[in-house]
């Protein structure tokens, strides 16, 4: 939906997930980063707290039903294991109703 002087307004969203890391764990240097926090709800409240003041729409936390590997078959974790390659995940429910 368009302003009165034809502007449009953007719409802000974030992503976020329950996990070690998204894809490549540890690219994110910043040195206020408390990503790896993910497993304390702590975290999940300031980083809401943080969005809503950067006036934020909303927050997406990935999710996944189970590993996210199939190198060498399905259900072979080995290949996902040594990186923490969004695993271990936890339920993005538990984050919700915290925030």
């Amino acid at each position: 939906m368009g302003h009165v002087d034809g502007s449009k307004k953007w719409i802000m969203n974030a992503f976020a997930m329950s996990s070690p890391g998204h894809v490549a764990a540890g690219l994110w240097r910043h040195p206020e980063n408390r990503s790896q926090q993910y497993n304390d709800i702590d975290y999940w409240i300031d980083l809401a707290k943080i969005l809503e003041e950067g006036k934020f729409h909303g927050l997406f936390i990935a999710d996944m039903l189970g590993i996210y590997d199939v190198y060498k078959g399905p259900d072979n974790i080995d290949p996902v294991l040594p990186g923490a390659a969004q695993f271990p995940i936890s339920d993005p429910l538990l984050e919700s109703s915290g925030i």
